[in-house]
Formats: structure tokens, sequence, C-alpha cells
């Protein structure tokens, strides 16, 4: 009976310690399916109108010794690139949506050729992104507004940039 209840309390530990480590190993995600440590990189910085961006994870972090750029790999392709040009992002809010504001978008639209966020983690982890700025939100009462290059955009496809 003794070995019984050893044996309950030993399976209970390791029960308890699995679920501890897979806990662990799962990254909390938001709405868009992006994890706390992703980033979205570049080889070249936002000028104007729009750019492609890649949702990567962080090998190295960027230092003095490697002039300031990290190392990152890209999640679609399994590429690993060094740049200076990443960024941690948050999903947007309606009040965030404010004409000049840089924002970071998913590359897919819906039957009328407005961009939507995106659909499920698949789609959004390997999927491609865009960063672009706002540039007008007089359509923002039917959910949607434009950015550089001419595109709507959802209210719910947004992604701010955390400074």
């Amino acid at each position: 009976m003794k070995s019984l209840m050893l044996n309950r309390g030993f399976l209970s530990f390791i029960i308890i310690l699995l679920l501890s480590f897979f806990t662990v190993l799962s990254a909390e995600e938001d709405t868009h399916y992006i994890q706390d440590d992703d980033y979205f990189v570049s080889q070249e910085g936002f000028k104007s109108n729009y750019i492609y961006v890649h949702l990567s994870k962080m090998l190295t972090p960027p230092e003095a010794a490697t002039k300031n750029e990290g190392e990152f790999l890209r999640i679609s392709d399994g590429s690993e690139v060094w740049t200076k040009f990443f960024w941690k992002t948050r999903t947007g809010q309606r009040s965030d949506i404010k004409v000049g504001t840089q924002i970071i978008c998913f590359d897919a639209s819906d039957e009328n050729g407005v961009y939507r966020a995106p659909e499920d983690k698949d789609e959004a982890r390997t999927g491609s992104w865009f960063m672009a700025r706002i540039t007008d939100v007089s359509d923002l009462y039917k959910g949607h507004f434009k950015v550089s290059g001419g595109y709507s955009i959802k209210a719910d496809n947004i992604r701010i940039i955390v400074k």
C-alpha cells in the first residue's frame, strides 16, 4: 500500500513537471499569432511607401561588436540574416489608427481588396507582412483605413511598433 502511494506521488510529480515544461515551451501568442519573442526584420529601413518585413526570432542580440546588428532566424524560410532593421510590435487598437503612424500589416486581402488580419497561426507565421504609414482615416467608420501605397487596411490588421 505504501509503495502504491509513493508511486502515485511520483507519478503526480512527473505529470506536474511535464506540464510545467510544455507551458514554458509554448510561447504566449496575441490575436495575430505573434509571440512575445518575435521580431519583424528587413534588410532596409523604412523610407516611404512600404517595405516587406519578415517574422523572425533573434539569435544574436545587437551590440557594438556586431555594428549594432542582430542575427535573426526568418520563420518563413529558416534563413539567418544580420540586420540593424528590426522591430518589436504589439497588436494595435482603434485609438492607434492616426495619420502618420508607422504600422505593420498582414499581406492578404479579402474579396474587396481590403488587407485583412491573418486567419490562422500557419498563415500568420509563414505569410508575408509589410510596413507602411497611415495616410487616410476617413473611412475608419467603415472598419478600414488607407496606408502609403494607397492600400486599404482593416482596423484589426494593425501592429504597432514598440519603441
